[in-house]
């Protein structure tokens, strides 16, 4: 199945990108099945992908980046930062896009940050009416019954994770949440679980959404505007959240 972005420009406006100046950057999310990219070009975005193409990632990755920054007539030592998804999600997926985005920081010299999948799913959030910063409950579903759990506070920038990332089973989560409103994304409904399962996670009441997914263009405006808050921050040490061998 192909999920394609369309008119990105329209579902991601480029004001909400926290540019102070023109910069060229590259967002790559390989954590699920989905190989998405997001290119921005001088301030501008110039180009987005977002296919579900599973085990084929390992051999497209390089060519769509290639094609991805001629297009924009870019090199990779144009590119002023780079953002990659750390996580957790798919162990072999979030190798392969932490692999390249490490080899083409290591190569350009150029800043890395890494941003969760969880801060991810919490930055789609509309604002609580009335709460602005209130917390913000995430799930990511994974496999079966398992998933990870975070809650953020905050917004935009400075939206931070106030509890671990653990892996834990869904009937151990219901009674913490109590009715509470969540983000939800499942990378794969259905497999594995039971009836009961599935009626526990299609009964969590869900926070309305101002994005439809977590693709890369949204992974570019969390990730540069974690780089502009912290124009000092080491932004080399970049590191995968496993937590599973193989969530899936």
């Amino acid at each position: 199945m192909r999920d394609p972005v369309t008119a990105p420009e329209a579902a991601y406006p480029l004001a909400e990108l926290p540019l102070t100046r023109p910069l060229s950057a590259l967002a790559i999310d390989t954590s699920s099945d989905v190989l998405s990219l997001a290119l921005l070009r001088g301030g501008a975005l110039a180009g987005a992908q977002y296919d579900a193409i599973g085990r084929r990632t390992t051999q497209e990755i390089l060519p769509r980046i290639g094609r991805l920054l001629a297009d924009a007539a870019l090199t990779p030592g144009a590119l002023d930062v780079l953002v990659v998804a750390r996580g957790p999600g798919s162990f072999t997926g979030t190798r392969i896009g932490m692999a390249v985005a490490l080899t083409f920081a290591q190569v350009t010299g150029r800043p890395l940050v890494g941003v969760e999948a969880l801060r991810l799913l919490a930055a789609q959030t509309e604002p609580a009416p009335g709460a602005p910063g209130a917390p913000v409950s995430v799930r990511l579903n994974c496999a079966r019954d398992e998933v990870y759990p975070a809650r953020f506070r905050g917004e935009g920038p400075a939206l931070a994770r106030v509890t671990g990332i653990a892996l834990r089973r869904l009937e151990s989560l219901l009674p913490e949440l109590a009715g509470e409103a969540v983000v939800l994304r499942r990378f794969n409904p259905g497999a594995g679980t039971t009836p009961a399962v599935e009626a526990a996670f299609a009964a969590l009441p869900r926070r309305p959404l101002r994005h439809p997914r977590p693709d890369a263009v949204r992974l570019l405006a969390v990730g540069l505007g974690r780089y502009l808050a912290e124009p000092g921050g080491d932004w080399r040490r970049v590191e995968p959240v496993y937590l599973k061998s193989e969530a899936f």
